[in-house]
């Protein structure tokens, strides 16, 4: 009895050791075009029901922006605030960043209902829409934690910069070593991105092992379609801003309301392009034999 339960014990070890099929075989080599248009095709293809969720979530992301006084006009200069009917709240750092989590929850929320239409086909009634669980929390959180990395360039730049050298070159270079990490490890975390696509999907995630492993020899691939996502997102915001300088100063009351709204779908649909990235990533990683899903690798 002992001798059998001490040979199955050695069995399991044996099997842990081994390297799953996913690890063994030859990475599937992604496909730069589709890593690049797929999500805009999937937005194009799923425009009209977009647009449904817009007309809720962009009103209540409007009136969050005025309720706390941090709406689009007081962002266009101090003569449009001044112009506007709306107040524009003096510099608050606690009231801001409480408005900014407030309005990432509201997008998780419009993301989890997206998928579920664009991706998974399912009908989403109004009274789901605004449902609040532990997969909200999920991606709330690891949307913040991406946000983080992506600004960590900016905070090494500015270490960096205003750092008094330290005469001793063994602590001045430990300290630049450690503050440079900032300006590759958004590079590496690119390679990660089809996580939000698992919380989302509210299942199992791939080890990093695996994750490493599936998109080898694919790092610039990823890197230029994720930067032509990035570029049209801030492009297309860019052209919004200006075209919103100049329509609102024509009626600031108007145009202050409409414009509010409009900037929070443009912000929705930046965030969609976003999402339908990650879920063009996860489905390249699997596409080789046909897994889309972490519980099948």
């Amino acid at each position: 009895m002992m001798k059998d339960k001490l040979r199955r014990f050695v069995e399991k070890i044996e099997e842990t050791g081994r390297p799953r099929p996913s690890e063994t075989s030859k990475p599937h080599k992604f496909s730069v075009v589709r890593l690049t248009f797929m999500p805009f095709g999937i937005l194009a293809h799923n425009f009209k029901s977009f647009f449904l969720l817009c007309c809720v979530f962009a009103p209540l992301m409007a009136i969050l922006a005025f309720a706390t006084n941090n709406s689009l006009i007081c962002g266009l200069g101090d003569d449009m605030a001044e112009q506007s009917p709306f107040a524009c709240a003096a510099p608050n750092n606690a009231v801001y960043v409480t408005f900014l989590l407030l309005r990432l929850l509201i997008i998780v929320v419009f993301l989890k209902s997206w998928y579920r239409v664009a991706v998974k086909g399912e009908t989403v009634y109004v009274r789901d829409l605004l449902v609040i669980n532990a997969q909200d929390w999920k991606l709330f959180a690891l949307l913040l934690f991406i946000m983080f990395l992506n600004v960590l360039p900016f905070f090494s730049l500015m270490l960096l910069v205003n750092r008094v050298p330290n005469p001793d070159w063994q602590v001045e270079s430990l300290y630049f070593a450690v503050v440079s990490c900032g300006f590759w490890l958004p590079f590496v975390a690119i390679r990660f991105y089809c996580i939000p696509a698992f919380v989302v999907e509210n299942s199992k995630l791939p080890s990093m092992k695996q994750i490493i492993h599936l998109t080898a020899d694919n790092g610039l691939k990823q890197l230029f379609s994720f930067v032509v996502v990035v570029v049209f997102c801030t492009l297309l915001m860019l052209y919004f801003m200006n075209f919103s300088n100049f329509l609102i100063a024509e009626n600031p009351f108007v145009f202050g309301i409409l414009g509010e709204v409009l900037y929070d779908m443009v912000l929705l649909a930046l965030m969609t392009l976003l999402l339908n990235y990650s879920v063009t990533l996860r489905q390249e990683m699997f596409a080789a034999d046909g897994k889309t899903d972490a519980e099948k690798l």
